[in-house]
């Protein structure tokens, strides 16, 4: 027994690669430069890319050669030493990373949700669901984005002792070692296919999901089987100058190329052929193997943790800048080492049966899902360090009451979530008033036929369509009876049912508009001219009443900043400035004019439309600047609707046009 436990001991450390630990440390900097400042190293986000090679070899390296009885010992050895390497650290990270967002951020929800996926390694699909752009500066404020890349490795590491086990690889069979290659490669293939087209198509999909990343994890496996054949290409790859390649993996961290797959095909092939072509004895390999480069490396799984997490929680407080920036990397330095030492290295070094390691991974990722659930759920408010944003969100509203009350009998709005909200500031002035509503989130009215493969289907949508047009016709009838004449207000978010995209939600990809039996694809242009010909005749159908339409406010990029960040506490001195310096009034009517235009074309043909544009109320002709706060409050609840003080801006204006 003992024999055999130093010839495992041996082939171990002849499998160790020790500069494997310095292509590492060389991958997290590449992160923690481009996550600190993209200005520095615009692609340094393909370190993760780099992380997924160095994965698929190292797991491929640790399980070559081992005999197990069957396939039970097999597995459980695999997930055993998998949960004790993952699971302490991530648990860790994410209690404390809990704790500190519910701490200083008022509305954490999406944030611990996140949190929620990571304890299961679910992350990536959570964020993939809810359509998040990687590189919106948005996903700054979420402590748990970095995540999205363990739920990848963890997704893989799930299916890939199965892969391994059948193939005949980890039973040591004759053709095992070509049948796994195989295999790996028919996957990967794909894999890659599908993360080219994807990435075109579906960004979220190709960037967040484990069938658009298995091939780079694939690829790392690949070279370590390919190194146990002694074949023509394994003697090529070793004459390809080292040096060079790793000289154009940096290359490639500098060029900035987002809304190209490239730069990470390239990476991965590179990283490939560059720890394939590594020999020793080379300046590089001594680069690599000097031990504080290999320290980097081996603390570089707390390092990505941790980066990330003080990251956010430094823009929620402090903010980041060139002042604190020394001190927030000590502080992540220093995190990272103490996670290394006093919760990584113990658990991978306790000895413990395998199922007993199983048992206690599953009851780490049980604890940080539960303080995620019980948090989000019973104690947000509780803890919160900053102001009560809605018990302080007084507004001018009930100062126009007056003026406006004679107006607003037998009011009847019509529309998506913004006719909502405006309902519910009116309620403000009276709520004995004759104020009716008839809305559906995400529907227009007259009707859109339109898809998004983010945000709705077209089933989704005809479904709304039809339950909108019945609310309106109940509304109308219900009232026709009673008064000769109403004013019918029609107040949506124009974006997102006439333009191709909505860039203040960061969507990545286009609205589908059809035709009226969804049955062809039109242009935004026909959708607009359509609209506005229902509109007309939707006008004459009530020629006894007045109808204003309602054009939206200008949207801002809540990617970029939550609305509630511009609000000051305690803790956080330092406002963005866009929240006092407003947004550029080019950017804000990317999304409108076209619409305007074409409808005023149509507002001299019946004499019952008036169309009201919000647009004028918040913007500055002369500075060329739209508000985003009103005498230090914020006039949005997000990119898109406006806020009680936001709302107490356009009331009055709106109400003097009322007849």
């Amino acid at each position: 027994m003992r024999d055999s436990n130093i010839k495992n001991i041996t082939i171990s450390k002849k499998k160790y690669r020790p500069e494997i630990e310095g292509i590492r440390a060389f991958a997290v900097i590449c992160v923690i430069l481009n996550h600190f400042n993209k200005d520095l190293l615009p692609n340094g986000y393909l370190g993760v890319d780099i992380f997924f090679v160095i994965s698929g070899y190292v797991i491929t390296t640790s399980i070559s050669g081992k005999l197990s009885k069957n396939i039970g010992d097999f597995l459980s050895d695999f997930y055993s030493r998998r949960l004790k390497r993952i699971t302490p650290a991530l648990t860790v990270f994410l209690v404390v990373a809990v704790i500190g967002v519910c701490l200083f951020c008022p509305q954490p929800s999406v944030y611990l949700k996140t949190a929620l996926g990571a304890s299961f390694g679910l992350s990536n699909i959570y964020l993939y669901q809810n359509a998040t752009d990687y590189f919106s500066s948005g996903t700054e404020l979420n402590p748990f984005t970095q995540t999205w890349s363990l739920g990848i490795e963890e997704q893989f590491y799930f299916i890939y002792p199965l892969l391994a086990w059948f193939s005949g690889f980890s039973r040591n069979v004759k053709k095992g070692n070509r049948n796994f290659m195989i295999l790996l490669s028919s996957m990967g293939i794909l894999s890659l296919l599908s993360f080219i087209y994807l990435y075109g198509n579906n960004q979220p999909a190709a960037y967040f999901l484990i069938t658009s990343r298995f091939w780079e994890i694939a690829a790392g496996c690949l070279i370590f089987l390919g190194s146990k054949n002694n074949n023509h290409i394994q003697i090529i790859l070793k004459r390809i100058p080292s040096l060079l390649i790793f000289l154009l993996i940096i290359l490639i961290m500098f060029i900035p190329a987002q809304n190209s797959g490239l730069p990470n095909i390239a990476a991965v092939l590179l990283t490939v052929v560059f720890i394939a072509s590594l020999q020793e004895k080379n300046y590089l390999y001594k680069l690599l193997t000097n031990k504080k480069v290999m320290y980097i490396g081996l603390i570089s799984y707390s390092l990505y943790l941790w980066h990330w997490g003080i990251l956010s929680l430094s823009k929620w407080t402090i903010g980041v800048s060139s002042k604190n920036i020394f001190p927030i990397l000590l502080l992540i330095i220093l995190i990272s080492v103490l996670s290394h030492k006093f919760v990584e290295l113990p658990f991978r070094k306790i000895t413990l049966r395998k199922t007993v390691s199983i048992f206690l991974g599953i009851i780490l990722m049980l604890i940080s899902a539960g303080i995620s659930f019980v948090f989000g759920r019973n104690l947000l408010k509780k803890i919160y360090l900053g102001k009560n944003i809605q018990a302080n969100s007084e507004s001018k509203i009930s100062n126009y009451c007056s003026s406006i009350s004679s107006s607003f009998r037998n009011l009847i709005i019509l529309g998506d979530s913004h006719a909502y909200k405006l309902y519910k500031a009116l309620l403000e002035c009276d709520s004995r008033k004759q104020i009716r509503l008839a809305y559906v989130d995400r529907t227009a009215y007259p009707r859109v036929n339109y898809s998004n493969p983010y945000l709705i289907s077209k089933e989704q949508n005809n479904r709304n369509n039809n339950i909108l047009t019945e609310k309106v016709f109940s509304e109308l009838n219900s009232t026709r009876n009673k008064s000769k004449m109403q004013n019918i207000i029609i107040s949506m978010r124009t974006p997102i049912y006439f333009y191709p995209s909505d860039s203040a939600d960061g969507l990545l990809f286009p609205n589908v508009f059809w035709n009226e039996d969804y049955s062809k694809i039109i242009k935004n242009e026909e959708v607009i001219a359509s609209w506005i010909a229902k509109l007309i005749k939707f006008a004459k159908e009530n020629s006894k009443n007045n109808i204003y339409i309602l054009l939206p406010p200008p949207e801002i990029n809540t990617k970029s900043n939550p609305i509630s960040i511009c609000t000051k506490e305690w803790f956080r001195s330092r406002i963005p400035s866009f929240c006092y310096e407003g947004i550029s009034m080019v950017e804000a009517k990317k999304t409108r004019n076209f619409f305007y235009k074409e409808l005023m074309k149509y507002s001299d043909l019946t004499s019952n439309v008036f169309v009201y544009d919000s647009f004028n109320d918040f913007c500055n002709e002369k500075l060329k600047k739209c508000e985003v706060q009103s005498l230090g409050k914020n006039i949005y609840m997000d990119s898109n609707h406006l806020s009680k003080e936001g709302y107490s801006l356009i009331i009055k204006n709106l109400f003097q046009k009322l007849k």
